[in-house]
């Protein structure tokens, strides 16, 4: 319909891949023009592990679907949110891997967005995001390393977190995003200007985030120890007394014992907290943007979380919305808590128009994913659609009438 925004999540797994249309009206000439802004498009890698949340032959049809939704047109607008393969490998894994599909030919982007510390110069010219950039860098070596050699023993979802956040991997895709519009790029950041950055004269956009140093983004390494501490250890160095051994928890009902005693002796050993914090580096860069039109209010938040969310509280940026894109799957750390949550869902709806929320999500990936208590709390102020729905389906569709 000419007169309906509509947002498209297309099931990519465990992964992003949206495609909004907007009718966009000139106020000078009352011309309507279709415009179509494509966020992200990856999933985890495929093969990391036993989840299945990657899936290299999901890119095809739905790349597809996109350049037939285009028709020949050119892409007003691609957002790239954050550094993380289920956000950025499809497009590049497309480009290299599937020359039928001819994107070189087929897919043209008139403006591109991507997260401010995707921009090649911003380590070199932000020195503590720098520091803490290679501080991080040396651990998930460290961490890559071990786990690469303990693969088998290794918690569950620790190989696709580890998969994900793989600088060798993402670089590359990260590279050909940045050559998708070369002088039409604009790194995003709060505080940005947005004049000129895109076609759109009907919708507006706000950018709440990220800061532009994301130095305070990363947070705090556990010890251990050394590297002396074996993934199924108790947390203690081999040149150290040990402690007497704590005793091992129960798993809760219906989990299986094996891989909740690895997460537990991962977590005692410091590898599953310091890799947990590398991803949430990563997350907390994404671009969080609102777009809004004909009075709804829609929010994009990529995969942000606490650190993130605190930060656009403390900004003073948050506002009620009345569609939510889901941060991270689902995952309890990408939808905030309390009053965060209260101000974009507030618990009485500032007008009368109805509450969406989608999740983009896939059983089994990550550990804690989907997380049932986040979903009843978002369920609580609006109607949510997940992909897990219909995981058969292509892609499911939610709908706002101008």
């Amino acid at each position: 319909m000419t007169d309906t925004l509509t947002v498209r999540i297309y099931n990519v797994r465990f992964g992003d891949a949206i495609l909004v249309t907007v009718p966009d009206r000139d106020p000078d000439t009352q011309e309507t023009t279709t415009r179509r802004i494509l966020v992200d498009v990856g999933n985890v890698s495929e093969g990391t592990g036993t989840g299945g949340g990657g899936d290299d032959e999901v890119f095809e049809p739905v790349l597809e679907s996109i350049l037939q939704e285009l028709g020949g047109e050119p892409l007003d607008l691609y957002v790239m949110t954050h550094e993380h393969l289920d956000h950025v490998q499809g497009l590049f894994y497309a480009a290299t891997k599937l020359p039928g599909l001819h994107l070189d030919t087929r897919f043209k982007v008139n403006n591109v967005w991507l997260t401010g510390s995707a921009h090649p110069d911003y380590y070199d010219t932000h020195p503590d995001a720098r520091r803490k950039k290679l501080e991080f860098d040396a651990m998930y070596r460290r961490l890559a390393a071990f786990l690469r050699l303990h693969a088998a023993s290794a918690a569950s979802g620790l190989m696709e977190i580890l998969a994900n956040n793989d600088p060798t991997k993402t670089a590359p895709c990260v590279a050909y995003l940045r050559g998708l519009s070369p002088a039409r790029t604009t790194y995003l950041y709060r505080g940005v200007g947005l004049e000129g950055r895109h076609p759109f004269r009907e919708a507006t956009f706000s950018v709440w985030a990220p800061e532009e140093d994301t130095s305070d983004y990363y947070g705090s390494f556990q010890s251990i120890d050394g590297g002396a501490v074996p993934l199924l250890a108790t947390g203690t160095s081999s040149e150290q007394p040990a402690p007497a051994p704590l005793a091992d928890p129960l798993p809760p009902p219906g989990v299986d014992v094996g891989a909740f005693l690895n997460l537990v002796a991962a977590r005692r050993s410091g590898i599953a907290d310091n890799l947990l914090a590398i991803d949430q580096a990563a997350n907390n860069t994404s671009v969080v943007f609102s777009l809004s039109w004909r009075g709804w209010n829609l929010l994009f938040p990529g995969d942000a979380e606490v650190r993130s969310w605190k930060t656009m509280n403390k900004k003073g940026v948050l506002a009620p919305v009345h569609f939510l894109k889901v941060a991270h799957h689902g995952s309890h750390n990408g939808t905030p808590a309390d009053k965060i949550f209260d101000a974009i869902l507030p618990e009485s709806p500032p007008d009368a128009k109805p509450r969406r929320a989608a999740v983009s999500t896939w059983q089994d990936t990550y550990s804690g994913i989907p997380h049932p208590p986040t979903d009843a709390r978002i369920t609580s102020r609006c109607t949510l659609k997940s992909t897990l729905d219909n995981p058969d389906a292509p892609f499911y569709e939610i709908e706002f009438p101008g």
